[in-house]
């Protein structure tokens, strides 16, 4: 009887040690998802267009320069390739809706007046549109969309302040040298 018992208590146990190992092998492939996900582009755009309710700042490429605006202006290389940055390596800390409901949309700041539109163009090509909508309560961070894409994501970085931008704050500065003056002599007299 001892030996039955002992069987029976064998199986128990390894049958016991075989549905925990189950568990806990779907909770390391379920587990392991997360909701940090990089949106890197892999090329680099030729046109941006940065649109909000009030204005339409446009840089284009050119031989080798940025350019601002459609009368193209030298642009200020250092400033816009950080905008080119942030526009093809975008990193999302999760999505916060789904829902194209006009009340979601509202809640994180995609109605027109508050949308800040940003795209990026390749030969004539849009290779992404980015919205981006109200800061987070933090304003560490903005909702944003996407590629035409309905979720509402997180970024993990204020994006509004990096893309709200005027043309003349992309325009290279050119710095006039100041004029000159004669500088009057001091004349020494030696008596």
């Amino acid at each position: 009887m001892n030996l039955k018992n002992a069987k029976i208590r064998k199986i128990v146990l390894l049958t016991a040690i075989a549905f925990l190992a189950a568990i806990y092998a779907v909770q390391l492939v379920t587990g392991s998802r997360s909701p940090v996900k990089n949106f890197i582009l892999r090329e680099k755009p030729d046109t941006i267009i940065i649109e909000n309710s009030s204005q339409t700042v446009k840089l284009f490429y050119e031989g080798g320069l940025w350019y601002v605006g459609e009368e193209k202006n030298s642009g200020d290389d250092q400033k816009i390739e950080a905008l080119v940055d942030a526009l093809k390596n975008i990193k999302t800390l999760g999505t916060v809706s789904r829902s194209p409901a006009a009340s979601e949309l509202d809640r994180y700041g995609f109605t027109d007046s508050q949308t800040l539109t940003v795209k990026a163009e390749k030969s004539g090509k849009t290779i992404r549109t980015l919205k981006i909508g109200k800061n987070s309560e933090t304003n560490l961070s903005s909702y944003i969309k996407l590629d035409k894409k309905p979720e509402t994501l997180l970024a993990d970085r204020n994006l509004r302040s990096i893309f709200e931008v005027k043309a003349e704050d992309l325009e290279q500065k050119i710095e006039q040298p100041q004029s000159e003056q004669p500088q009057a002599e001091e004349q020494t007299s030696e008596n």
